[in-house]
C-alpha cells in the first residue's frame, strides 16, 4: 500500500512539472505564443519635430521607443521585421527612409536602429507609405504594418491614394495605426486610413494605452469595429467561400439602331440555391481616388462612380448581361459584385475590373 502511494506521488510530481513548464512558456512569452512563425511586421515610427513634446513627464519619442523596444524584445526570433521612419534629423517633407528591410530574425537590429532615431521635420505619411510599398510589401505574404504617429499628413501627399494604389497592385497588408494624443479631426483622418488599409486605429491618450493597443494587435484574432464620423465600419474580413464567384466574361460593342453602347456578359456561382443581387459599377479609366471607407470585398472606387445597375437572380449559379451607354470620349472600367439576399444582405464576391473599349 505504501509503495502504491509513493508511485502515485511520483506520478503527480511529473504531471505538476509538465503543467508548470507549459504555463511558464504561455505566460512568460505572451507575444511569442500568439505570433505565427512566418509573420511579417513593418514598424513605421513618426520622428517628426512634434515627437519632442512632453507627454506625461517624458517626450513622446522616448515613450514610443520604450514601448517599441518592449514589443520587439518579446517577438519570436524567427519573425521577419522591417523599419521605416520619417524625420530623424531631416527637416522638410522628403524625410521618409527605409532603415531596415524586412528580414527574418531582425528584431534586435531594428531595436538598435530605433534607439538612434532623433525627431525632426514634418509628417510625410503618403511618401512613407510609398516607401513601405516599394521596399517591404509583396503580393504573396501579408504584412502587418504598425504605424505610430502624433499627427496627420502635413505635406502635399495623399495617403489614401497611396493605399488604393498598393491594394490595387495586389500588395497584401494590414495597416494598424496608433495615434498619440491627436485631436478629434486628426483621429477621423487616421481612422479612415486604417480602414482603407484593412486595419484598426488605436487612440493613445496616455502612455498606458500603448500596452492595451499592442495587446489587441498581437493577441486579437479579429479586429474590433472602427467608428468613423459616427458610422461603424467592420474591420473583420468576411468569410468567403471559394465557390462564391462573379466574373465579367466580356464587354462587346453594341448597337440597337440609336446610340452605340456596350453589352456586358457575366456569370456567377453562389454557395446555395437562393436569391442573389448582382451590382454593376462603371468608372473612368483615370482613377481619381475620390472614395470613402468601404468594408473588405466591396468596390473601393465609389467616389468615381459613373454608372450603377442592379439585377436580381435566383439559383446557385447563372449568367446575365447588361446593356449600357457611356458618355462620349471617355475610357471606362467595369466591375461587379455578388450579394446574398438571404436574411441580411451581404457581399460574397467582387469581380476583377475590366476595360470598356
Amino acid at each position: 500500500m505504501r509503495k502504491k502511494n509513493k508511485y502515485q506521488e511520483q506520478s503527480w510530481i511529473r504531471f505538476y512539472t509538465v503543467v508548470c513548464s507549459i504555463l511558464f512558456f504561455l505566460f512568460d512569452f505572451p507575444i511569442s505564443a500568439q505570433s505565427q512563425p512566418n509573420k511579417r511586421y513593418v514598424f513605421i515610427l513618426d520622428a517628426s519635430g512634434s515627437m519632442t513634446e512632453k507627454w506625461d513627464g517624458k517626450t513622446r519619442m522616448a515613450i514610443a521607443k520604450e514601448k517599441l523596444l518592449q514589443v520587439l524584445g518579446g517577438l519570436p526570433k524567427d519573425v521577419s521585421v522591417g523599419l521605416v521612419a520619417y524625420g530623424n534629423r531631416i527637416p522638410g517633407c522628403s524625410s521618409a527612409r527605409l532603415y531596415h528591410p524586412i528580414q527574418r530574425g531582425a528584431a534586435s537590429v531594428v531595436s538598435q536602429k530605433i534607439s538612434n532615431i532623433v525627431p525632426a521635420g514634418s509628417t510625410p505619411i503618403a511618401q512613407t507609405l510609398s516607401v513601405v510599398g516599394e521596399f517591404l510589401l509583396n503580393d504573396v505574404q501579408e504584412t502587418e504594418i504598425i504605424f505610430i504617429s502624433d499627427g496627420v499628413e502635413s505635406c502635399d501627399g495623399d495617403p489614401k491614394a497611396v493605399l488604393y494604389q498598393l491594394k490595387n497592385s495586389g500588395k497584401k497588408f494590414r495597416l494598424q495605426i496608433l495615434g498619440i494624443d491627436i485631436d478629434p479631426q486628426g483621429e477621423e483622418d487616421l481612422k479612415r486610413l486604417s480602414v482603407l488599409g484593412d486595419g484598426h486605429y488605436y487612440s493613445l491618450k496616455r502612455p498606458e494605452d500603448y500596452d492595451s493597443s499592442f495587446k489587441r494587435i498581437f493577441f486579437s484574432s479579429e479586429l474590433e469595429p472602427t467608428v468613423v464620423a459616427g458610422q461603424t465600419i467592420s474591420n473583420t474580413i468576411p468569410s468567403v467561400n471559394s465557390q462564391n464567384q462573379i466574373k465579367i466574361l466580356n464587354i462587346l460593342p453594341y448597337e440597337d439602331g440609336s446610340e452605340p453602347g456596350f453589352i456586358l456578359n457575366y456569370e456567377f456561382t453562389g454557395q446555395t440555391n437562393t436569391s442573389y443581387m448582382i451590382q454593376l459599377y462603371l468608372y473612368p479609366e483615370e482613377e481619381k481616388h475620390r472614395s470613402f471607407p468601404i468594408p473588405p470585398l466591396r468596390e473601393r472606387r465609389m467616389g468615381d462612380l459613373t454608372k450603377h445597375q442592379i439585377e436580381f437572380k435566383s439559383g446557385s449559379d447563372g449568367k446575365g448581361q447588361w446593356i449600357f451607354r457611356l458618355p462620349g470620349g471617355k475610357r471606362m472600367r467595369a466591375s461587379a459584385e455578388l450579394w446574398d439576399l438571404t436574411g441580411i444582405p451581404k457581399i460574397l464576391a467582387l469581380s476583377e475590373e475590366k476595360p470598356v473599349q
